[in-house]
């Protein structure tokens, strides 16, 4: 049986000044920028299917939602080494969350020039997701 869909192909982030935040990404994360237009930038990861496309809206507009328990982002960056990526974005100039530990996960936020909060997590081994996500790492 043929797969209905393959994979997540973009995440819309959107933003006030696309010049100023396609920037912030692309200095940020070595992300390439693959369209531009006066209304969005699409970004890619490198040897990556999913897409980052910055939108262009009038006001700041909500990335996150209300868990009961935490704010929780709709998307979040894996990171295989949760200090290194946190070294290098600080090194950067990124203003970023302290690193918290919880359920298995590590992460941290890091605020774009619009103050949306970008979670980086990694799993710890103690995670459904973390054979998953350690198969594909080993694969690159």
């Amino acid at each position: 049986m043929e797969k209905i869909v393959a994979f997540v192909s973009g995440i819309f982030i959107p933003v006030t000044d696309i010049g100023r935040s396609a920037e912030w990404y692309i200095r940020m994360f070595g992300v390439e920028a693959i369209e531009r237009t006066d209304y969005r930038v699409g970004l890619a990861f490198p040897n990556s299917q999913t897409l980052v496309l910055l939108w262009k809206v009038e006001k700041p507009q909500p990335v996150q939602f209300d868990s009961g328990k935490a704010m929780m982002p709709y998307y979040n960056f894996t990171s295989y080494d949760i200090n290194l990526s946190y070294e290098q974005l600080k090194a950067k100039g990124a203003k970023l969350s302290e690193i918290h530990e919880e359920d298995g996960y590590r992460f941290f936020e890091a605020f774009d020039p619009d103050e949306n909060p970008l979670s980086v997590v990694e799993e710890t081994g103690q995670t459904p997701y973390f054979t998953h996500k350690d198969n594909l790492r080993k694969q690159r």
